[in-house]
């Protein structure tokens, strides 16, 4: 139930226990995990609470009700878990959520669903979530689950109320392979932790550039990027180290926790942006990594890249 997560995750808790018990709840939720383990738990827990006639969000008054024991069995009718079918979720899936949710409810009075990784939505599964969210039914309730916001296409993220999940491990005695190994996959080819600061510290030296130098980084990107990755893998590693460079930026400005980079490291860089820029870029990268998929020219990519980046005013 979802006390259980009071004191581990106490602003995400907060949150969904005063929705609860004011009965202001959301159409649509975005839990970005940020790799804690346990936010599917968290997103069953607050459903089993919305669905509950008491509303409770503890065992103490229940007797562990059938209705609970269904949902924990995923054999209840009201409750949908939607997860990836291989690398996407996929436009059939939601057609059948859609098709299944338009019928009256049998059993509760709400219906909830639950994707999980929704940064794996392809543009037609996307554009056929936005147009379930677009048009909200006040009995539906929609639970996204996504690892990084910024993966998640921004008119999904703009019709939904993002909760961020604090990170449960503590990275001060950990070496940058294990804090890295705990956001993302590795590339094969980046095998030992000497590798992997190599390969850092090109990214952030890319950055660095494009900070400072703006549109003139086309003239580097030879000796900044292709000498240092290579192959689509090392791409879209880079691209998301990228990512983690601006979001440790909007931390800090922000005066939260930093995810992988102290704010000492990125002082400077954070300085020469506003909040509304840094949210920009994020989404520019993201949306320079998802081309990377379609196998599209790194050269060109990159310039568009530096370009788009370089404009944000």
């Amino acid at each position: 139930m979802l006390d259980e997560y009071k004191d581990n995750q106490k602003i995400v808790y907060k949150i969904l226990k005063n929705a609860i018990t004011s009965d202001r709840i959301s159409h649509a939720y975005l839990f970005e995990t940020n790799g804690y383990k346990e936010a599917d738990k968290v997103a069953i827990a607050f459903a089993k609470s919305l669905f509950c006639p008491n509303k409770y969000t503890n065992n103490e008054k229940c007797m562990q009700c059938v209705q609970c024991t269904n949902i924990d069995k995923n054999n209840f009718l009201e409750l949908k878990i939607i997860e990836p079918d291989g690398m996407w979720i996929k436009k059939e899936q939601l057609d059948d959520l859609q098709k299944e949710f338009s019928m009256k409810s049998v059993v509760a009075n709400k219906k909830i669903y639950i994707i999980h990784h929704a940064n794996q939505l392809n543009a037609s599964s996307a554009n056929t979530i936005l147009k379930f969210l677009e048009e909200p039914n006040e009995n539906i309730v929609a639970i996204l689950i996504t690892e990084n916001a910024y993966q998640v296409l921004e008119t999904i993220l703009s019709r939904c109320q993002i909760l961020s999940f604090r990170k449960q491990k503590n990275f001060e005695n950990d070496n940058l392979f294990q804090r890295l190994s705990f956001y993302m996959a590795i590339p094969d080819t980046i095998d030992t932790e000497e590798k992997l600061s190599e390969k850092i510290e090109a990214i952030k030296k890319f950055v660095r550039t494009i900070e400072n130098k703006k549109k003139d980084t086309i003239l580097f990107t030879q000796r900044l990027w292709h000498e240092q990755i290579v192959g689509k893998e090392v791409g879209q590693f880079a691209f998301d180290i990228m990512i983690y460079i601006y979001r440790d930026m909007l931390a800090s400005k922000m005066q939260m926790e930093p995810f992988l980079f102290s704010q000492a490291t990125l002082e400077e860089l954070t300085q020469k942006n506003t909040i509304n820029q840094i949210n920009e870029k994020i989404k520019i990268i993201n949306e320079a990594k998802e081309n990377i998929k379609y196998n599209a020219n790194m050269s060109l990519l990159l310039d568009k890249l530096i370009i788009e980046l370089s404009d944000v005013n």
